[in-house]
Parts: structure tokens; C-alpha cells; sequence
């Protein structure tokens, strides 16, 4: 917000110095007598030619001293100028054009340079203004005092106002950056959150129901199978990179079909295509837990896993036709759905339905993203 309203006040700086010259000067130069009229003209010109300058300069961002001395120089000589720019029909000091011309020079000072700069300038170009009257009318400098004090009060508004605005600027980027600084933490917390429990859920799916499958009495599991299955456990929890590239959905989910000792008939559409890592590794996962789930409690050998495209969605459909069950009479401590179904598939802003009634088989629904 700071550097925002250090560049918007330059600007607003240099145009209207711009739009204020070319108009004083334009008016000046119609006013002034015949015979006074090309010098008046050509100073003029001289005054907008450096306003365009001037402005270009400021656009650039650039400020080299050499330009603020030159521009200083120039104001100087316009405000001495006054015996051949004002025109002797107007007696005060306070109509006329280099007045208007020097007022917006000073004040725009206070916007782009720091504050004992500021300060120098108005003060040098205040002096100047009253000179250029003490050259042009002697008799009448009294009278412009009043004015170029004014000039040197303006200024110092100015500047009070420029660093009244800069302050609030400083404040709403401190109020933005604590706000920046707690969206991130509070990110950070989440993402250590879901990682944890991501990391529950694969040790639910791979260790603790190894472990749960060995531990059952009268276990048919052979040596050579829990070996298998005890290289693929180590092989998931094993740290890797964590990559967020796509990847190959169908070769991902047939991998995962081929681990479980089920008859299993898929059905995969041809467009599933590439999807992201993340969320194909949760719709991995889940179809893992709920393949497991189809062993250990609905009694049968066989399921139907099918999956699509739908639109921007993947729909995954694992389905049995075995015992089923009453969702809602799950026991708090059976988090196997619960955790490694539903909860991983909100992780990645996806969900995942139970359909099932005793006698009448499940039906997981497993989507990406949500719809």
C-alpha cells in the first residue's frame, strides 16, 4: 500500500503541474500586450516543454539530482521572469499566473522528495516569486507578501497531509502483512494436519491391517502372501517426495486392484486420463481401504469397481453383494471408513458416500472433486 501511494502521488504530482502550467500559460500569453507577446509566448512555451519534461521524469521513477537542480533553475527563472510575463494590467500579485505555476511546484515538492528537501524547495522557489516582484513592481512587494506566505502555509499542509496518508499506507501494509503472516501459519497448521492425517490413514491401510489380517485366529494367509503384502506396506510408508505432478489414474487404480485377493471386474472408461497426484493417490487409497474392507467383513470373493469421467469429476464405484451393513450403527472406534475412506477423500476437496443396508451388499461412491 506504501509504494501504491508513493507512486500515485508522484504521478498525481507531475500531471497536475502539467494541466495547471499549459493552462495558466496558454491564458497568460492571450492577455499579454501585442508588442510583449512573442517573449511571453516563448517563455511559456519554455514552462510547458519542461512540464512535459518534467512529467516523463517522474513516470520514469527515476530522481537524479542534476534533474531536480535543473528544474529548480528553470522555476527560479520563470518566477523572474515576471517583467515579461505578467502583463501590466494586472496589479495583484495574487491573479497572476506564475503565483498559480510557483503554488503548484511547491506543493507538488512535498510529494516526491523527503521532507527537509521539500522544505528547501518551497522556501527557494517562495523567495524567488517574491524577487520576481520586487523586480517587476518595487512599490508593490508589501502587498505579495501575504501571497508568498500563503505559498510556504500551503506546502506545509501539503506535507502534513502526504505523511498523514503515508502513515495509514504503512499501517494497512502492517495490518496486511500480520494478516498474510497468520493465513500462512495457520496454512503451515493445516497442511501438517493433513499430512497427519494422511499418514494415520496409509498406516491404518498398510501395517495396523496386516497386522489385523495376521491376528485374526485360524488366519489362511500364507508365508509367501504376507510377505508380499509386508514389501508393499514398507514400500507406502517408505518418506518420498511428495509430488504434485499428474499422473496415469487408470494404471494407478489397476495397480492397486491387483494387490487385494479378490475377484474383482473393472470397468474403467478410456478417457479417465491423466489426473493429480494428490487426489489420485486419495482415490487410490480409499478404493485400497474399501477392497479391504470387502474381505474382512462382507463375506464374499468378488466386487465391481468402475470408473469415469464425468466432466471435470472422477466418479470411482466400488460395489458388493455381500453382508452390508447399517452405516449408521458403525462403532465409534471402526475408523477404517471413517478416516481412510471419507476423511482422506476431504482431504484432497473430494468425498466419499456409503451406500448399504444388512443383506443387500455397499456401495462406496468416491469422487474428484467435489461436485
Amino acid at each position: 500500500m506504501e509504494l501504491e501511494f508513493m507512486g500515485f502521488a508522484r504521478m498525481a504530482s507531475g500531471w497536475l503541474r502539467l494541466v495547471v502550467v499549459s493552462a495558466c500559460a496558454v491564458l497568460a500569453v492571450a492577455a499579454m500586450p501585442v508588442a510583449g507577446m512573442p517573449l511571453a509566448a516563448a517563455i511559456a512555451a519554455v514552462a510547458i516543454a519542461w512540464s512535459v519534461a518534467y512529467l516523463a521524469w517522474i513516470r520514469s521513477a527515476r530522481r537524479p539530482r542534476l534533474l531536480a537542480a535543473v528544474d529548480l533553475t528553470l522555476v527560479t527563472g520563470l518566477c523572474l521572469s515576471q517583467s515579461f510575463t505578467v502583463p501590466t494590467s494586472q496589479a495583484l500579485h495574487g491573479n497572476t499566473w506564475i503565483l498559480v505555476t510557483v503554488s503548484i511546484v511547491a506543493v507538488g515538492y512535498q510529494l516526491t522528495h523527503p521532507g527537509a528537501a521539500g522544505a528547501l524547495a518551497a522556501l527557494l522557489v517562495a523567495g524567488a516569486d517574491l524577487v520576481g516582484v520586487i523586480l517587476d513592481r518595487p512599490g508593490t512587494w508589501g502587498a505579495a507578501l501575504p501571497n508568498v506566505l500563503w505559498l510556504l502555509v500551503q506546502s506545509a499542509l501539503s506535507r502534513s497531509f502526504y505523511r498523514l496518508l503515508l502513515r495509514r499506507s504503512r499501517a494497512a501494509d502492517t495490518a496486511a502483512a500480520s494478516a498474510a503472516t497468520a493465513r500462512l501459519q495457520w496454512q503451515v497448521a493445516e497442511a501438517r494436519r493433513t499430512a497427519e492425517r494422511e499418514h494415520l490413514a496409509t498406516l491404518h491401510d498398510t501395517a495396523c491391517a496386516t497386522l489385523l489380517m495376521v491376528s485374526v485366529p485360524g488366519s489362511w494367509i500364507r508365508p509367501e502372501v504376507l510377505r508380499a503384502q509386508a514389501a508393499r506396506d514398507l514400500e507406502r510408508l517408505a518418506p518420498e517426495r511428495r509430488r504434485m505432478d499428474d499422473i496415469d489414474l487408470t494404471e494407478l487404480l489397476t495397480e492397486e486392484i491387483a494387490a487385494h485377493a479378490l475377484q474383482i471386474r473393472a470397468r474403467f472408461d478410456t478417457g479417465l486420463g491423466p489426473v493429480w497426484r494428490p487426489a489420485a493417490g486419495a482415490l487410490r487409497g480409499s478404493l485400497g481401504e474399501t477392497l479391504r474392507n470387502v474381505i474382512r467383513h462382507a463375506g464374499v470373493t468378488t466386487a465391481e469397481v468402475r470408473a469415469r469421467r464425468d466432466g471435470h469429476r472422477i466418479v470411482v464405484t466400488v460395489q458388493d453383494r455381500g453382508a452390508g451393513f447399517d452405516p449408521a450403527d458403525v462403532p465409534p472406534h471402526r475408523q477404517g471408513l471413517a478416516r481412510s475412506v471419507i476423511g482422506r477423500m476431504h482431504t484432497v476437496g473430494g468425498r466419499a458416500t456409503v451406500e448399504s443396508c444388512p443383506g443387500e451388499g455397499t456401495t462406496v461412491r468416491l469422487e474428484w472433486p467435489r461436485g
